[in-house]
């Protein structure tokens, strides 16, 4: 385990409290499947081609920060620095770890918000793949955007498919008036948004070292109510790195710790442990109708990958698996589905991932909350997997009498038919209970 005891519970205190908020570097998008350069790595990418052309100090090879800087005085930067240089093919990627569970936070609620130093667009990528339209906000009046199904992720050093070439690359770059109201208006936002949060710094440490001074001096507001910065390196060597921000964040915050690990690590710890709180919410919907049939209701511990468990809260949001779960706690309209599970697990089913097996079956549970479960099922065109249920139950529909052709050939009206090229079953809860026999 990454995280100890006292540390999880004060950030799972604080999502549910509505005061987490994340600050992710570059070091975010470095891990497996992303494998993106490090500023390290671009570099010597941009040295390495320029040198045919002209051999520069080789100081400048390892330090990206004075390569821009010598393109932009030479008035080379948009054209040659940017269009030619810079290897943007190897800053997208596969999101991994991380971006899910930022991505994931900003969606459900479970973060009020983001900072991002990453060009890259890894969390909108893997928000996209769920159909939500994120946008990384460029400035602090984007960020408070009506609307949006997700919380703000201000990405105040540019964004690689929002406006490229206004990219943050040199510390010259902020006489610029477009690139200097851009951070101020980010600053502005940080300085009404920040103040009393718990802040968690994910992969901030780089060797990209003047962007940790600008965002050191963005985050000039006042003390947040707690400062967790997850990085592999020694607190020594952080200070060294950044001093300015190492600074910023531990003066007057009543509680700062630094956690040795990788921040998409750490980040999936956070969501399982987030994910492990929501599903005992859901489970706990059921208690008083489990209880209503003379059944003991005992609290459950569940323990699922950060995938199934993902699985699990979209299937008991009534949300298919292509689309994104945006609940940050189960809503009331879910008991009829926390019933069943209850009912199944009492009954001596055997977890299997985010579904049961029993008798023989392979159920899929899903909430229905008062609609037709004809409804339901049209709603449910997933993408084809490889495992697929046996049954699927729709806890809490309506079993509404449909048109001839949604009734499956053969059967009685209490089996509906499912899409188009699919032969599996939708039962309502009572229809489950008498074909299970629980």
């Amino acid at each position: 385990m990454i995280f100890d005891d006292p540390t999880r519970t004060r950030l799972l205190g604080s999502i549910e409290a509505s005061n987490l908020v994340l600050l992710c570097g570059a070091g975010l998008s470095i891990p497996t499947p992303s494998d993106l350069m490090s500023a390290v790595q671009v570099s010597r990418t941009c040295y390495d081609k320029y040198l045919p052309i002209m051999a520069l100090p080789v100081a400048m090879r390892d330090n990206v920060e004075q390569l821009a800087e010598h393109f932009y005085k030479n008035g080379e930067f948009e054209s040659l620095f940017l269009g030619t240089l810079v290897p943007w093919n190897e800053l997208v990627g596969q999101p991994n770890k991380g971006h899910a569970a930022v991505a994931d936070f900003l969606i459900c609620g479970a973060a009020t918000g983001t900072l991002s130093a990453n060009f890259d667009p890894l969390i909108e990528h893997w928000a996209n793949d769920r159909k939500i339209a994120m946008l990384g906000a460029l400035t602090g009046q984007e960020a408070t955007t009506p609307g949006n199904d997700f919380g703000p992720l201000v990405k105040f050093h540019g964004c690689l498919v929002r406006d490229r070439n206004k990219t943050l690359w040199a510390k010259a770059q902020l006489a610029e008036p477009a690139i200097a109201a851009r951070i101020a208006s980010c600053s502005q936002w940080m300085g009404l948004t920040l103040p009393g949060k718990d802040l968690v710094v994910v992969g901030f440490w780089t060797d990209w070292g003047y962007l940790n001074d600008v965002i050191a001096t963005a985050l000039n507001v006042n003390p947040f109510s707690s400062v967790t910065v997850i990085d592999p390196k020694s607190g020594a060597d952080l200070q060294t790195t950044a001093p300015a921000l190492w600074a910023r964040l531990t003066a007057g915050t009543p509680h700062f710790q630094h956690v040795q690990a990788s921040g998409a690590d750490a980040l999936e710890e956070l969501r399982v442990a987030f994910s492990k709180i929501w599903a005992k919410k859901f489970y706990a919907l059921g208690k008083t109708m489990l209880e209503a049939e003379g059944k003991p209701y005992s609290a459950i511990d569940p323990v699922m990958s950060s995938d199934e468990f993902y699985c699990f809260r979209q299937d008991a949001e009534g949300i298919p698996y292509h689309r994104a779960a945006k609940l940050r706690t189960p809503s009331a309209g879910a008991a009829a589905a926390a019933f069943l599970h209850l009912l199944l697990i009492e009954a001596g089913a055997v977890r299997r991932g985010s579904w049961y097996e029993y008798g023989g079956k392979l159920i899929r549970i899903v909430q229905g909350a008062g609609e037709a479960i004809s409804t339901v099922r049209d709603r449910y065109r997933e993408p084809p997997a490889a495992l697929q249920p046996d049954v699927v139950v729709c806890a809490g529909a309506l079993d509404i009498p449909v048109p001839g052709h949604l009734i499956a050939s053969g059967a009685g009206a209490s089996v509906v038919r499912p899409g188009a090229g699919g032969g599996i079953p939708w039962l309502t809860l009572e229809q489950a209970r008498g074909e299970l026999g629980i």
